[in-house]
C-alpha cells in the first residue's frame, strides 16, 4: 500500500529534527571521547590500584560503545539528510514505494517501509 509522500512543510519539520539530533549527538560523541581519553590516562598510570584500572578500563569501554553507537546514528542522519537533498527521503530502498510518514516520525532516518522491515527481519 502506498503512502502519500510528504509534504514541504512536513520535509522541513524532519529536516529540523534530524539537524537537532545531529548537533546532539556530536556533542554527545565529543564528550564521550573526551571522557574515553581521561580514562586512557588514569589507566595508564603506574601507582593504580587494580581496581582502579579495572574500573578506568571498564568506563573507557563503556565511553567508546556509547560513541560508536551515537557514530553510527549520525552517519544515519547524514544518509537521510543527504537523500532529502537528492530528494529520495521517505522513499524505500527495496520496493521504492513511499515510508509511511509514522514511521518516518518514529525513526526519521527510516530506510525501508514496514512492509520491507517486516521481510527483512523475518528473511523474506
Amino acid at each position: 500500500m502506498a503512502s502519500r509522500p510528504l509534504s514541504q512543510k512536513q520535509l522541513r519539520v524532519r529536516r529540523e529534527e534530524l539537524e537537532a539530533e545531529r548537533a546532539q549527538l556530536l556533542e554527545q560523541v565529543a564528550e564521550l571521547d573526551a571522557e574515553a581519553s581521561v580514562n586512557n590516562w588514569r589507566e595508564g598510570g603506574f601507582d593504580d590500584d587494580p581496581a582502579d584500572a579495572g574500573s578506568a578500563s571498564f568506563e573507557r569501554e563503556t565511553a567508546q560503545s556509547l560513541s560508536n553507537h551515537a557514530r553510527g546514528l549520525l552517519t544515519q542522519i547524514d544518509d537521510a539528510l543527504r537523500r532529502m537533498d537528492a530528494g529520495s527521503y521517505g522513499t524505500c530502498e527495496r520496493c521504492g514505494e513511499k515510508i509511511e510518514p509514522d514511521r518516518l516520525e518514529a525513526l526519521p532516518y527510516a530506510t525501508l517501509c514496514m512492509t520491507c522491515k517486516r521481510r527483512e527481519e523475518t528473511g523474506r
